[in-house]
């Protein structure tokens, strides 16, 4: 591992009469740790894809300034692989104002991760956002051994990277009652029958599906696991009473639920956009149509995403079934088109 040599000679520019350093300017501080590990995670293939790039241009391609670049180089001289002998750090130095960075043998090769491993990848990938983040997770599912793929789905769904709820929120308290394994009584307002009820519950899990958190776990009064949408959930005590934590197949069905107060959702879809609809998850092809377009099922998902998807693809999909979904969706067409009449 080299330090970096020296830094670049400092611009000088002039200012209101004044001179001063372009690398002294102010410019606004990156707090964000989440804004240095993007562009950390461009800068390093990059400088190594173009071995002695100058500074500023590198700079100009990460979107900051140079005294932050060099801050994020010094930063990586930290960088490396077990056991951190002196050669298993990045070789990473700066000679006049070029930047230079050797990889360390290990990094020749797409690492094989465990699906564990991958999966909290993976889900720190989905918080951190980005046009790229699907084509990550999927990279991250490929580098994991296809007989443990499966696993890796169902943990991918059990991860939340986000920032910690707060505890006293119904997410917050959710989390803690699945942790423990402590019944819960909820207040849940049924879509179906358009009333609030109140059910004490054994808390499996929670997933993300269709645009909605849900909660999956037994009602022993109907004995049999349910879902339940957040959104609909009003209130939540935990109470002391215990439970049995819930089999690998009671698990395992949990990433498949569909929501069941809901009917599967059809929506037709023009040529123009069935290749990308049918590359979402979640979305079934039902029957190809003439000229290139298809009719598409959605099960587990509301009306209102569904609504949502079709008017996205620009008039290419329309809601057909079932009646409820399809009055929805006519309704939000309506609206959407008086806010444009003249």
């Amino acid at each position: 591992m080299t330090a970096p040599r020296r830094k670049p000679p400092a611009k000088t520019v002039k200012t209101g009469g004044r001179e001063r350093s372009e690398a002294t300017r102010a410019s606004p501080r990156r707090n964000d740790p989440r804004d240095r590990l993007r562009r950390i995670l461009f800068l390093v293939p990059y400088a190594v894809r173009h071995p002695g790039i100058p500074v500023r241009d590198l700079a100009r391609r990460c979107g900051c300034t140079e005294r932050e670049l060099l801050e994020d180089l010094d930063f990586l001289l930290g960088v490396g692989s077990p056991p951190f002998a002196p050669d298993d750090f990045l070789d990473l130095y700066v000679e006049g104002d070029r930047v230079y960075v050797a990889l360390h043998q290990s990094f020749s090769r797409p690492p094989r991760f465990t699906e564990s491993e991958a999966a909290a990848l993976a889900a720190a990938a989905r918080a951190l956002g980005g046009e790229g983040r699907e084509r990550a997770v999927k990279a991250l599912r490929d580098s994991v051994p296809r007989d443990r793929r499966a696993s890796f789905d169902e943990l991918v769904e059990r991860i939340y990277a986000g920032a910690p709820p707060a505890r006293d929120s119904v997410l917050g308290r959710l989390q803690r009652a699945i942790a423990e394994r402590r019944v819960v009584r909820l207040a849940h307002h049924s879509a179906s029958r358009g009333a609030e009820s109140e059910r004490a519950v054994h808390p499996w899990t929670l997933a993300q599906r269709f645009g909605h958190w849900y909660l999956y776990g037994l009602d022993p009064a109907r004995g049999r696991p349910l879902a339940f949408r957040l959104d609909r959930v009003r209130e939540v005590e935990v109470t002391d009473q215990r439970f049995d934590p819930p089999g690998e197949a009671d698990l395992a069905r949990a990433r498949l639920f569909s929501d069941p107060e809901g009917d599967p959702i059809r929506i037709r879809v023009g040529p123009r956009s069935v290749g990308w609809a049918l590359s979402r998850p979640g979305l079934a092809l039902v029957k190809r149509l003439e000229r290139g377009g298809a009719i598409l099922e959605v099960a587990g998902a509301s009306a209102e995403w569904t609504t949502r998807l079709a008017l996205s693809l620009g008039g290419d999909a329309e809601v057909i079934a079932p009646a409820a979904a399809r009055r929805h969706f006519a309704e939000a067409v309506r609206r959407t088109l008086e806010r444009y009449a003249l």
